[in-house]
């Protein structure tokens, strides 16, 4: 538990000192520009617009900073050779512990700066709801599992870019995964059907834990429903944990 502690600390604090994630910080500072420009543009629904591109924003620059904060870390240790240096002194699973427990904490502090950020521009724009932070609850429920499929992926290919665009690709595919399931349970195709479950089943459930447009609508989530997610992902993020473990292990050895 101390080797795991310890990893977490130097990865908290690599995290926040690298430029990536001050760059993703301005990237979401354009975004939220951006944002107050659309919704003027929204006659009649400015404040929906608002509450919408806000969380929008914030997703979609943590997960830049999951891809280029977890690969970059992960690839630049085995390039520099500090990777052997860690694992000198670190057993391996606490090596990869240390590294997913710290890019969630630095997605967690990130999501709450952004937040609390957004959630000022709303309240000056009459658009503020408390239903809003669970928008940002469902954020980083869903960025936490690609955090863990990221690790993953980190582990599994040899280059940086690999790993990139695998996880965007996962990312993307599970965003239209529901939608290509509703689309093919109408088809008379039994194997395409099949396989199509079978990857919906694979893949994060994220319209399960996506609470975006309960935010925007000022919908209230129910204890239970919070604590359903929030095992899912645990579960989620523990599988995908237990195989990058397993694929480290086997290439080290």
């Amino acid at each position: 538990m101390s080797s795991v502690l310890s990893l977490l600390l130097i990865n908290i604090k690599q995290g926040i000192r690298e430029k990536t994630f001050w760059g993703v910080a301005f990237f979401f500072l354009f975004l939220l520009v951006f944002s107050l420009f659309l919704g003027e543009l929204s006659i009649g629904e400015k404040e929906i617009a608002l509450r919408n591109i806000s969380l929008s924003a914030i997703e979609i620059s943590c997960l830049f900073l999951v891809v280029l904060g977890i690969v970059n870390n992960f690839y630049r240790e085995k390039e520099t050779r500090l990777k052997e240096v860690y694992l000198s002194y670190f057993p391996q699973t606490s090596y990869l512990a240390g590294k997913l427990l710290g890019y969630l904490v630095i997605c967690f502090t990130y999501i709450c700066m952004a937040s609390f950020l957004s959630s000022i521009v709303l309240v000056f724009n009459n658009a503020f709801l408390w239903q809003y932070f669970w928008g940002s609850f469902g954020i980083f429920l869903k960025i936490s599992l690609f955090c863990g499929i990221c690790l993953l992926f980190s582990c599994i290919f040899e280059y940086p870019l690999l790993a990139t665009i695998a996880t965007v690709f996962a990312y993307v595919s599970s965003e239209f995964s529901l939608s290509a399931l509703k689309i093919v349970a109408v088809s008379n195709n039994a194997l395409m059907k099949t396989a199509m479950k079978a990857l919906y089943h694979i893949l994060p459930n994220t319209d399960k834990i996506d609470l975006k447009y309960q935010a925007i609508y000022g919908q209230n989530m129910s204890a239970s429903f919070a604590g359903y997610i929030s095992l899912y992902v645990l579960m989620y993020i523990l599988f995908s944990f237990a195989l990058s473990v397993l694929v480290f292990v086997n290439k080290e050895h």
